[in-house]
């Protein structure tokens, strides 16, 4: 296989080259490539989190071919009753901060379409943009209009002069994950009016640092924005940020609302500037003491698992990936990993070589087991109660967030 990543010189955001590593986590695959035996193993790629010393934004060290990565896709939407429920939430809010009622609506990585039904339930018009076809089907299937494409500004023009501009336009979970972030930004602005509303939802790297989400960190997600680094990116393209509400998803989030012309800031959003500048985060210093953090919670993490002794997990998400795989957990340590994702079962994880089984199959293994190392964490509540309603009575290894406990 010829290389499938690039190693950056220069930051993503900026350019500036005053960019400095502060945390390597190995080698790993990239943490969705599952895939079905030994003799199909995805190749390895350098984990590395990098720092600009000139706008602060914290990004990977190496780019994979997002061809590679997204044409098609594992992690469904609809998969999570968390995210399920989240997204009428999510509508509603929208809908609110916009002042609109039915506003055409435009979702870039729309994914199984799952947020976009809320909207439609609305009697909103919809769109989903997504780039892997698998799940594009999937969303089209369940009456979602979706187009089955990366997101850029050049489609962001075809899409204005076919149907005009969008009232709210978002994109969840989805700009960390970009290569082509200026393009991306770029098209949001093109698909905007000035009455339009813009959402973007991303992972808290305030959080990320404050609860040690190290598994958060994939080659998928490229940046690890805060407040301050998002806010400068879409201020390049005359985009303003007026609003933040928390999201519980990815073990917590930020939702902004931004527009094209300048609002007056919210008084949440003043608070969240103020806190991130009280502990650092945009500092170089705050993430070199996170790894050395990393690298005590691995050890003390192995410790917690049984010496001599195969248990289960359960979640083989992305994150999941780069937990084991950083820590050296492997199919020596685990039996088997229960998910609930179809797409997933039969396979084995990336770089750890752990079978991936179905919730039932697992559910048969675990009555016996007194041990279940909980990978998804991030939907502790969820599946501890689904578990437990079905039968299992051991307790739960849950690695993060901050010390690893059992339950």
């Amino acid at each position: 296989m010829s290389e499938i990543f690039e190693t950056i010189s220069a930051c993503r955001v900026c350019n500036s080259r005053k960019i400095e590593e502060v945390l390597d986590l190995g080698n790993q695959p990239p943490a969705n490539s599952l895939h079905k035996n030994n003799l199909d193993m995805p190749p390895l790629v350098p984990l590395r989190l990098l720092f600009c010393n000139d706008c602060s934004a914290v990004q990977l060290g190496e780019t994979v071919d997002p061809e590679y990565l997204f044409n098609e896709y594992v992690w469904v939407t609809g998969t999570s009753s968390t995210a399920e429920i989240y997204s009428k939430e999510f509508t509603k809010n929208a809908l609110t901060v916009s002042g609109l009622s039915k506003p055409s609506v435009l979702e870039i990585a729309s994914n199984d379409g799952t947020f976009l039904k809320c909207f439609q339930h609305e009697g909103c018009e919809i769109l989903g943009v997504d780039p892997a076809k698998n799940i594009a089907d999937k969303a089209i299937k369940n009456g979602i209009p979706t187009k089955s494409e990366f997101f850029t500004s050049d489609l962001a023009l075809s899409l204005v002069e076919s149907n005009g501009n969008y009232d709210i336009v978002f994109a969840r979970n989805v700009i960390p994950h970009v290569k082509a972030i200026h393009s991306i930004i770029e098209g949001i602005n093109i698909l905007m009016s000035e009455e339009s509303t813009g959402i973007i939802e991303f992972h808290e790297a305030g959080l990320i640092l404050k609860e040690l989400h190290y598994d958060s960190i994939y080659h998928e997600h490229l940046f690890y924005f805060s407040l301050k680094t998002i806010s400068h990116l879409l201020e390049m393209y005359d985009l303003f940020v007026f609003d933040i509400m928390p999201s519980p998803i990815s073990g917590g989030s930020w939702v902004i609302y931004f527009s094209k012309v300048k609002k007056t800031k919210t008084k949440k959003l003043n608070e969240v500037e103020a806190s991130e500048e009280k502990l650092g985060i945009n500092n170089i210093n705050t993430w070199k003491k996170f790894s050395r953090k990393v690298e005590e919670h691995s050890d003390q993490l192995k410790r917690m698992l049984p010496v001599g002794q195969k248990i289960m997990a359960y979640g083989a998400s992305a994150r999941s990936s780069t937990l084991l795989n950083y820590c050296g957990i492997d199919s020596r340590n685990l039996i088997a990993i229960v998910d609930k994702n179809p797409l997933k079962h039969n396979l084995l994880s990336p770089g750890t070589e752990i079978p991936i089984i179905s919730y039932q199959e697992g559910l048969d293994i675990l009555k016996t087991e007194d041990n279940l190392f909980l990978l998804a964490w991030n939907f502790e509540k969820e599946i501890i109660r689904d578990l437990k309603q079905d039968g299992y009575k051991g307790e739960f290894i849950v690695p993060l967030p901050n010390d690893p406990r059992k339950v």
